[in-house]
């Protein structure tokens, strides 16, 4: 087995993780040690591939992963997708959208609690040197996550710790094949040509070990960033909660996740809101108070008294005294009514911004 792989991350029982292989190299030893570790480590893996046809030997591919999944007892779930590009969309981004329309819609058909896939330490690397190029800042440096979120999906990369080297010997070792996309060597896109030239080029007359340097500085930068998170200039500030038996955690997210109608009042309650917007604010949770109205999302802006909102839903007068909102602590503006919505000036702005993940739940 390589050094580490790390899984701890995003898999804890009994979750089913989807394993998005192509058949190259990364994603087939992603697809062998998963399958090895799925008992120990309680959770069920189903292989996901998409055929872009963009090449003649891409059924090939496909066959070739069905094949490896059928060996490792691994259910098969693939498509043979139709790129058609939008206007102003490259061939790749038009691909991408494919995977990820592919990825969302096995989200919800098998129930999966995220998809893994096979990034390792040289896509670290690579992504760095291609982001610094185009004058990313600390966010954009900082690279690939080990867990991230697209919309409603989550992404998990239990192999960032291991070199391309490793998973290719470790596969050598096991005698188990793997299929070479012939577009890896085509020069005219960047990512090849920082594999191919400029990364052996600094490796040779910079730095020998560059990819692992690298690496160590986007997992600074990662560091620094979660710091940043957490600090009470960037993480909202939080009252202490005054309802008796609840708990609210926050933590540091992207995006936001789409979830099915629930029950105002009913625990846990899940939501994600901007970090922009909350920066510098101070949150409470407090029962509601007569007078209290929300502008939900979906509403364009307009405000409604949360009394209406119960009586709509149907809550009895009982119940509504003891029902919990989230307010910026100094202004009184209602930002979520679990169960409900949240304000549409606390809406996370797009599938990949920053983001606080808000959780309320019992404590008993």
């Amino acid at each position: 087995m390589p050094r580490k792989a790390s899984i701890s991350n995003g898999v804890s029982p009994r979750r089913r993780i989807g394993l998005a292989v192509s058949g190259g190299a990364d994603s087939t030893a992603l697809l062998v040690l998963m399958a090895e570790l799925q008992n120990q480590h309680a959770f069920d893996a189903v292989v996901l591939h998409v055929d872009h046809g963009l090449r003649k030997d891409s059924a090939e591919d496909a066959q070739f992963v069905r094949d490896l999944s059928k060996d490792f007892n691994l259910p098969f779930r693939s498509i043979r997708a139709k790129i058609i590009r939008r206007p102003r969309e490259s061939i790749e981004m038009a691909a991408r959208r494919v995977r990820l329309d592919f990825f969302a819609r096995m989200m919800r058909e098998l129930s999966l609690d995220a998809i893994a896939t096979g990034h390792h330490a040289d896509d670290v690397a690579e992504t760095f040197i291609l982001r610094m190029a185009r004058g990313a800042g600390p966010e954009g440096l900082a690279g690939l996550k080990r867990i991230s979120h697209v919309g409603d999906i989550t992404f998990i990369r239990p192999l960032l710790d291991l070199r391309d080297s490793e998973l290719r010997t470790f596969l050598l070792e096991r005698g188990i094949p793997w299929r070479e996309d012939s577009t890896n060597s085509d020069l005219l896109i960047p990512r090849n040509k920082v594999r191919h030239v400029i990364l052996p080029w600094l490796r040779e007359n910079l730095d020998s070990h560059i990819t692992e340097h690298l690496c160590k500085s986007a997992a600074i930068l990662r560091g620094e960033l979660t710091r940043a998170d957490e600090s009470p200039t960037t993480k909202p500030a939080k009252e202490n909660c005054p309802l008796q038996g609840m708990s609210l955690t926050i933590e540091p997210t992207t995006g936001f996740t789409r979830r099915p109608p629930s029950t105002i009042g009913t625990l846990p309650a899940i939501c994600e809101l901007s970090r922009a917007a909350l920066a510098g604010r101070t949150l409470s949770l407090r029962v509601w108070q007569p007078g209290d109205r929300i502008a939900p999302t979906g509403m364009g802006g307009r405000s409604r008294k949360l009394q209406d909102v119960f009586v709509t839903a149907k809550v009895p007068p009982a119940i509504r005294a003891t029902l919990p909102v989230l307010v910026d602590a100094n202004s009184g503006e209602v930002l979520w009514v679990p169960g409900y919505r949240i304000a549409e000036a606390a809406t996370v702005e797009s599938a990949t911004a920053p983001s606080w993940r808000l959780t309320l739940r019992n404590q008993n």
